[in-house]
């Protein structure tokens, strides 16, 4: 025999059609989201700190700042660390980058390669050119996905406090972000209220009768 109140059976029946005619809106909204693309034009300076010559590891720390572009709020702005080894037999370089908005915020990472010319460059200095592959990122670049390139001239023995300039492009994707719709969201809260306002409404009003 079932036990289940009438009013109960109903307000279960009543949340999965409400569940089932969300799904669409829910579903439609995620369909329609385009992510959000960067094009980003910079140049940058820094220090190169050579770790250990002989086995070619090293990396830099510096800033990446987009070119003003009226069509852009805010231009890039990012500080740039990169960790890196070279291999003097190839003439090549491979490592891994993390580029940070200045307020810590927002990320790009991922793993970067490139090439050089020169002899010994790790004490000699010479001219990286760098590729980049964007795999992740957090805050308002969570889930990016990309690529970049860019020359970084190295000047091991340059008066001041940086020894490389850097000028290069970031091309890169972020999914778009959709909140959840708050109208369902409300739509569902409200057929539930009633539901659970008016069922023990109806069950008392179909008691009155039979007694009367």
């Amino acid at each position: 025999m079932e036990t289940t109140p009438i009013c109960v059976r109903r307000l279960l029946r009543a949340f999965a059609l409400t569940l089932a005619a969300l799904a669409p809106l829910t579903g439609s909204a995620a369909a329609h989201a385009a992510p959000l693309s960067f094009f980003a034009p910079y140049t940058g300076q820094g220090n190169v700190s050579v770790f250990d010559a002989a086995a070619g590891t090293g990396g830099w720390v510096g800033s990446i700042d987009g070119f003003p572009d009226p069509a852009l709020a805010d231009p890039l702005s990012l500080v740039s660390v990169v960790l890196f080894s070279v291999d003097e037999a190839s003439h090549t370089l491979s490592g891994n980058f993390e580029f940070t908005s200045t307020d810590l915020l927002d990320t790009l990472f991922g793993t970067l390669s490139g090439s050089y010319f020169e002899d010994d460059i790790l004490t000699s200095g010479g001219q990286f050119t760098v590729d980049y592959q964007i795999l992740g990122g957090s805050g308002r670049f969570a889930g990016a996905n990309g690529f970049g390139l860019s020359f970084v001239d190295y000047l091991p023995l340059a008066a001041g406090d940086n020894n490389y300039t850097e000028s290069g492009l970031l091309v890169f994707e972020v999914p778009f972000a959709v909140p959840t719709p708050a109208t369902p969201a409300l739509v569902l809260a409200g057929l539930l209220g009633g539901l659970l306002t008016v069922g023990p409404g109806r069950r008392r009003s179909a008691l009155a009768r039979r007694r009367g």
